[in-house]
């Protein structure tokens, strides 16, 4: 490909570094904008920060001027312009077209002729950093001779890197792990660890042998050079943490402390100007400007220290560490990690840390690669190349989540040139054409415009053929609102991510403006809600590359004040992010910009404009998706799946939501779905609040019909598969998996009906109600024959009392076979047909009542215990509520809800219980009810009705069937 110029494979020393800026002034770019410096698009040419002063870097670490440089300054490049000018440029001169590029963040205004210049900048201020940061770790860690061993041990947080340009890994663990961390910004420089290291070697009271490298890293932080000498006078403050440990600290160092009392926090204070360092703990207070302060107290030459406690989270932790280019690891810390997770193994070498701890000579390879036309890979057998480009992407991310512009940001100048190179690149992509094995510049190429995305901006590109089985070609060409339109949101529960009803085009800016938020807070946008979408360094060979390796968008924060910029080369759904909502709240929003695609929303009424469009969308196919909006769930599923023939009513109306989704609402006893007359009259018999809060369902289910997580189908939240959503009986089993409670989950000895049995009573419930309403007649058989096959055979043992129970216990509650199982379930729900509705057989109706009931109990049991009143419940024996074993809860509640005492049912299924369980029960005067069954034809188990009811109080007859 003509447009790449050739870059050596490995780039290393100065001399390259000047070469490349000297070519680029001379005019790199074959035809593009005229070359800027390095200069000119570094953080300094693009913000306007002053270089690290000359005086505070000793050694190799010199103050970089002018435009050439030297490239090995530990600070930032020197110069003072700011806007849109460059050093050396003042008056009308013209801006380069590639530096108003990387300060506005539109390349519009730049051909494909510009991607090898920018490659180019790109690599020579990688270089840049990767020398700075290298340079900076080898002065503290001294001569190949330092003991590197250091254990955090469990107690304790990653530091992990947010910004590559701004923050390197100082202690990197045996498993790469980063431990500790330094950052360097404007004039000033940062450490932080993830324990409190420096109290260890102020009191000389733990890894010791970190002495060495933790006092020079603290004299490079407060003067530049790890073997220089600290001031006489020390001025320091603390945040969070204690000043006398820092003070020992200063002393043991030869040098003399003076605490200075000042509120680094605040963001008005001017006493942090009279400071040499300032040192923050975990007890730092959170603040929202705190992280901008931080980078205000660098960028002034300020020394700065953070020290973590232990593996707790810290949110004014976070925020140091967030104004240093760091965030803390995430909850709950190193808690669980191995030792090599925490630690540095003694023996290591110097070399084998400086290794470690260089993230950008990889970058610096991959991005020669990316500018050979026809390098030499082969991505199936070594994807290394494309580690340092998922590194920058989840930089991106990182960045774009917390509400970052890097085009605004001071720390950012290299990822802008990413990103504006990614857009250059993006339109020529042909997703499905590129194999990872015979073309991999190309493949690498798009993996890397993949992922150097930002999505929080107003110009980005995209793939004119198409974004694979994502987004068809056809979805550029779908109209936009060009006025405001009022969009009304709601919101199921207290926190997560919901549909919002309109879509993305690729690369077509959409605004939203928060209207009314009620009480709904940390709002953000995004597009899709996936937990996978392939991988492109995976995917099967012969596939070639699909689809972008990450579609859907990073979550964009919604400003608070005005309207926020989103666009996504890729397009999608939008979704809404929120936390703190009143559940059945609303959100209004104002969005223009947007799309109307196949989306249908029955939490609201739908204007039948929109119904009409939506209609329309599914059978013109050229948006990506088909997104549904119930009470209890969400639905996202290829444009594909969705049936253009079909009355969406039927579809959607019928088959999602009233059989998959209700089905399993009214057998987990749910109140969006009315209560029976039966289920209300019950419960207000047994006193029981059946219609209270408690009985809001638990969350949004969302599915995706797409690509599984595992297997074909895969549970979770979002549940995903390779298919489309429908009310068979896999999608109806995998909602089962998240709605399932324990009063279905019968086991003894870790055996019976657990996980993928438990679940499957919910389904075969959809199931038998599917029959009766629709006639359909699906799904795995409950196999009531086999069951009774199992009692008759434990009777012919002839054993009796306990002996009889384990022996059926042995027979039925394994994991062999878990159709009979779950029968059990449903024997005692025809039970309740017989006793408590005197249904002659059992209805469709009755038989989920039982289970509504028998829900509804269990959350009563958990959340509405009464001590004062636990016959309430049945439940009189019981101190409390937290003894209550499984098979108890399932048989006094059956009781009370059957109103029969069921021991000896319990017993003829194999059904330990305690002593506390059944005198619970007599508590209750129940009848005891005797030994029956009703028995279904194999071939009729969703057929409840069609049964005979069997009298087992004496020999047990043959089963009808």
């Amino acid at each position: 490909m003509s447009r790449f110029k050739s870059l050596p494979r490995r780039i290393n020393g100065m001399r390259l570094l000047a070469a490349l800026m000297i070519a680029c002034v001379a005019g790199c770019g074959g035809g593009g904008s005229p070359a800027p410096t390095v200069d000119q698009v570094s953080n300094s040419g693009l913000n306007g920060n002053t270089g690290n002063s000359g005086s505070a870097q000793t050694g190799t670490n010199t103050s970089q001027t002018g435009s050439a440089g030297t490239g090995t300054s530990s600070g930032q490049a020197g110069g003072t312009t700011t806007g849109t000018s460059s050093s050396g440029q003042s008056g009308s001169t013209p801006v380069n077209p590639i530096v108003q590029a990387a300060t506005t963040g539109d390349s519009s205004q730049l051909s494909t002729a510009d991607e090898p210049t920018l490659l180019q900048l790109a690599t020579s201020l990688a270089v840049k950093y990767q020398q700075q940061q290298s340079a900076a770790v080898a002065d503290i860690y001294g001569n190949s001779s330092t003991n590197t061993a250091l254990n955090l041990t469990s107690n304790s947080s990653d530091i992990n890197i947010r910004s590559h340009t701004m923050a390197s890994a100082l202690v990197s663990a045996d498993d790469n792990s980063t431990l500790a961390a330094i950052a360097q910004f404007g004039q000033g420089r940062a450490l932080a660890y993830g324990a409190n290291v420096l109290s260890w070697i102020a009191n000389q009271s733990n890894e010791t042998q970190h002495t060495t490298v933790f006092n020079r890293a603290f004299t490079w932080v407060v003067t530049g050079k790890a073997s220089g000498a600290l001031p006489a006078t020390l001025k320091f403050a603390t945040a969070g943490y204690d000043a006398p440990t820092v003070s020992k600290l200063i002393k043991n160092l030869g040098s003399t402390s003076q605490v200075i009392t000042c509120d680094l926090v605040d963001s008005t204070n001017t006493c942090w100007q009279n400071l040499d360092l300032l040192v923050f703990g975990a007890g730092t207070r959170s603040d929202p400007a705190l992280s901008s302060q931080i980078l205000k107290y660098l960028q002034a030459g300020k020394a700065i220290i953070y020290m973590h406690a232990s593996w707790i989270d810290s949110s004014g932790g976070r925020q140091v560490l967030n104004g240093m280019g760091m965030d803390l690891g995430g909850y709950p810390g190193n808690y669980f990690a191995g030792a090599s997770a925490v630690s540095v193994a003694a023996g290591t070498s110097v070399a084998a840390i400086l290794q470690r701890n260089d993230q950008l000579t990889p970058l610096i390879n991959t991005l020669g690669l990316l500018a050979q036309a026809q390098p030499t890979l082969k991505l199936s057998t070594d994807a290394s190349p494309a580690t340092p480009i998922t590194q920058f992407h989840n930089d991106l991310g990182t960045m774009q989540s917390n509400g970052i512009d890097i085009f605004t940001s001071p720390t950012t100048d290299l990822y802008r040139l990413l990103v504006l190179w990614a857009d250059l690149y993006r339109p020529t992509i042909k997703y499905g054409t590129i194999n990872r094995d015979t073309n991999g510049g190309d493949y690498l190429r798009t993996y890397a415009s993949d992922s150097w995305v930002t999505f929080n901006r107003a110009t980005t590109t995209t793939a004119t053929a198409g974004q694979g089985d994502y987004m068809p070609a056809a979805a550029q060409t779908i109209p936009v609102s060009s006025s405001d339109e009022t969009i009304t949101v709601t919101i199921a529960q207290s926190s997560g991510i919901t549909l919002i009803g309109r879509g993305a085009i690729p690369a077509k800016p959409v605004t939203i403006q928060i209207v009314d938020s009620g009480n709904a807070k940390s709002l953000a946008v995004q597009t899709n809600y996936l937990r996978v979408w392939g991988d492109p360094l995976t995917d099967s060979l012969s596939s070639n590359y699909k689809r972008p390796r990450r579609p859907n968008s990073f979550s964009i924060p919604l400003n608070t004040a005005g309207p926020t910029l989103f666009n996504s080369p890729f397009g999608g759904p939008l979704m809404l992010s929120y936390s703190g909502a009143t559940p059945g709240q609303t959100v209004t929003l104002k969005i223009r910009g947007a799309a109307k695609y196949s989306h249908f929303d029955t939490t609201q009424a739908q204007s039948a404009q929109d119904y009409a469009d939506a209609i329309a969308a599914t059978k013109r196919k050229d948006f990506g998706w088909q997104t549904i909006k119930l009470v209890g769930g969400e639905i996202q599923q290829m444009i594909g799946y969705a049936n253009p023939t079909m009355d969406p009513n039927t579809y959607i109306q019928s088959q999602i939501r009233d059989m998959l989704f209700n089905s399993n609402h009214i057998a987990n006893g749910y109140n969006d779905i009315p209560m029976t007359n039966n289920v209300s009259s019950i419960c207000g018999q047994l006193g029981w609040t059946c219609d209270g809060p408690l009985h809001r369902a638990p969350h949004v289910q969302h599915f995706v019909g797409w690509i599984a997580s595992c297997g074909f189908l895969c549970s979770g939240n979002p549940v995903d598969g390779f298919a489309g959503i429908d009310a068979g009986w896999g999608w109806a089993h995998e909602l089962g998996h998240n709605t399932v409670q324990r009063v279905l989950h019968i086991a003894f000895n870790g055996q019976g009906c657990v996980v993928e049995c438990d679940n499957n009573i919910l389904a075969s419930a959809e199931m038998i109600r599917q029959f009766k309403i629709l006639g359909v007649d699906s799904g795995h058989t409950t196999d009531h024959a086999t069951l009774y096959k199992d009692i008759v055979a434990n009777r012919a043992t002839g054993l009796t009392g306990n002996a009889k129970v384990l022996d059926m216990q042995a027979k039925l509650w394994t994991m062999a076979n878990q159709d009979p199982m779950r029968a059990v379930h449903f024997q005692l729900a025809f039970l309740f047909s017989r006793y408590r509705t005197t249904e002659t057989v059992p209805s469709m109706e009755t038989t989920l009542d039982f289970l509504t009931l028998l829900n509804k109990g269990d959350r009563l049991v958990s959340g509405a215990w009464d001590a004062t009143n636990k016959s309430k419940y049945g439940m009189s024996r019981f101190t409390d509520n937290s003894t209550i074993s499984n098979p108890d809860l399932i048989f006094v509640l059956s009781s009370k809800i059957i109103g029969q005492d069921l021991r000896t049912i319990f017993a003829m299924y194999g059904i330990t219980l305690s002593q506390t369980a059944l005198d619970s029960v007599a508590d209750l005067n129940l009848p005891v009810l005797p030994e029956q069954f009703y028995a279904l034809a194999q071939n009729k188990f969703n057929q409840v009705s069609t049964g005979q009811w069997l009298d087992l109080s004496g020999i047990a007859p043959a089963y009808p069937f």
